[in-house]
C-alpha cells in the first residue's frame, strides 16, 4: 500500500511539475526581477521621481484637476496613487479608464505640471506585473496563472513525500550535487534546491494562488469603467491635517476621492505598522465636510484582515529592506531551477536511460 502510494504521489509530482514547468521558469524570472521593481522603476526614470523643490505646493484639489485636464477624452476615476513623502518626490495621480486600462500622472507638486504620465503597462514594473500575473492576455491569462500557483501548490506537496528521506541527507550536507555524475547531478540538484527553498516555495505558490483571485474578482467588470465625471471639490489639505489626529503616529500615503455623491473621501496610509502589512493599511474616512466616518488603525485590525494584507508582500518581499529583497531574488529563481532540473531527470529517464536499456 506504502509502495503503491508513493508510485501514485510520483506520478502527480512528475505531471504537474511537467506541465507547468515552462510556466513556473517564466514566473520565477519575472518575480526575480520584480522584487527590484521600485529600484529599477527609479533607475530609469530618475528624473521623474526627483523634483526641485519649490517654496509652496499646489492645493491637492488643484493637482487633482490639472491631472484630468492631462488627459485625453473621458473623465475616468482619479486618485492620489502617493503622496510626497518628501520635498523632492512627485504627486502620482492614477486615472482608470479600465481594468486593463489605466493612466500614472507625475506631477510637479509646487507648479501643478505634468512631468510625466505613461499607462499601467507602459513602464518596466507595471508591463512586468501585468505579464506576471496575466501573461498580457487579461481575465484569461490570470486564470492560467491561477492554474499554474494551484500545480505548484500540488507538485510541492507531493515533492515532500516522493523525497522525505532526502530532507535530513541535505539539511545535514550530506547529500553532494555530484556534478561529475550524469546519473546524478540533475536529481541531486532538484532534491537539494526543493528542500532548502520548500518553505519559500510554499509561501509563494499559497500567496501567488490568493493574489491571483484577487487579480480574477477585479476583472468581473469588463470593458471600460463608466465616466465618474469631475472631481469633487474637496479641501484635501484640511482632512489630512484631521486624519493625522485620528490614528497616533499616522503618515498619509495617498487620496481615494469619492467617486460619487454620498461616497466617502479616504485617506490611506500608515502608522509605522510593521512593513509586511503594506504601506497603505491605515485609513482614514471623511465625508465631503469633513467629518470623520470611520477610522481604521490597522494596528488593531482584526487577523483576517492582517492576514489579507500581508499577501503582496510577502509574495513580492518589499518589507524588509534590501537585504530581504536580495534573499527573495535568489529563492525566487528556484522554481526555475526545479523546473529545469525535474525536466532533465524526466527526460534521461523517458529517452537515455531507455534507448541503453534497448
Amino acid at each position: 500500500m506504502k509502495q503503491y502510494l508513493h508510485k501514485q504521489l510520483f506520478t502527480v509530482h512528475r505531471i504537474t511539475g511537467l506541465i507547468v514547468g515552462i510556466m513556473l521558469l517564466f514566473a520565477s524570472i519575472t518575480g526575480t526581477l520584480l522584487v527590484f521593481s521600485e529600484e529599477i522603476d527609479e533607475a530609469l526614470h530618475h528624473e521623474t521621481y526627483h523634483i526641485a523643490p519649490g517654496t509652496q505646493r499646489k492645493p491637492l484639489f488643484e493637482l487633482l484637476q490639472q491631472a484630468g485636464k492631462s488627459l485625453r477624452g473621458g473623465t475616468p476615476y482619479l486618485f492620489f496613487s502617493r503622496l510626497p513623502q518628501t520635498p523632492e518626490e512627485p504627486v502620482i495621480v492614477r486615472a482608470e479608464y479600465g481594468p486593463d486600462n489605466k493612466v500614472y500622472l507625475f506631477l510637479n507638486p509646487y507648479t501643478g505640471e505634468v512631468v510625466h504620465q505613461h499607462t499601467n503597462t507602459g513602464y518596466f514594473s507595471g508591463f512586468l506585473v501585468y505579464l506576471h500575473f496575466s501573461l498580457l492576455s487579461g481575465k484569461t491569462g490570470a486564470k492560467v496563472m491561477l492554474t499554474v500557483a494551484v500545480l505548484l501548490f500540488i507538485s510541492l506537496l507531493t515533492g515532500i513525500w516522493v523525497y522525505r528521506k532526502s530532507v535530513f541527507k541535505v539539511l545535514t550536507f550530506r547529500l553532494k550535487p555530484e556534478w561529475s555524475s550524469r546519473t546524478r547531478r540533475w536529481r541531486n540538484l532538484h532534491r537539494i534546491t526543493g528542500v532548502w527553498a520548500l518553505l519559500f516555495n510554499l509561501l509563494i505558490a499559497f500567496t501567488g494562488f490568493m493574489m491571483q483571485l484577487k487579480v480574477l474578482d477585479n476583472r468581473k467588470t469588463t470593458g471600460p469603467f463608466p465616466d465618474v465625471g469631475a472631481p469633487i471639490p474637496v479641501d484635501y489639505e484640511s482632512l489630512l491635517t484631521k486624519a493625522a489626529a485620528q490614528i497616533p503616529g499616522f503618515e498619509a500615503m495617498g487620496i481615494r476621492p469619492p467617486k460619487k455623491a454620498g461616497d466617502p473621501v479616504r485617506i490611506l496610509g500608515h502608522a509605522h505598522e510593521a512593513a509586511v502589512w503594506g504601506r497603505y493599511s491605515s485609513s482614514v474616512h471623511f465625508d465631503v465636510n469633513g467629518q470623520v466616518k470611520k477610522t481604521v488603525d490597522f494596528s488593531k485590525a482584526p487577523l483576517g484582515d492582517k492576514f489579507n494584507a500581508a499577501m503582496a508582500p510577502l509574495h513580492f518581499g518589499n518589507y524588509g529592506g534590501i537585504p530581504v529583497k536580495i534573499l527573495y531574488a535568489l529563492l525566487g529563481l528556484t522554481p526555475g531551477i526545479l523546473s529545469i532540473s525535474g525536466f532533465l531527470i524526466w527526460y534521461r529517464r523517458k529517452y537515455i536511460i531507455k534507448k541503453h536499456q534497448l
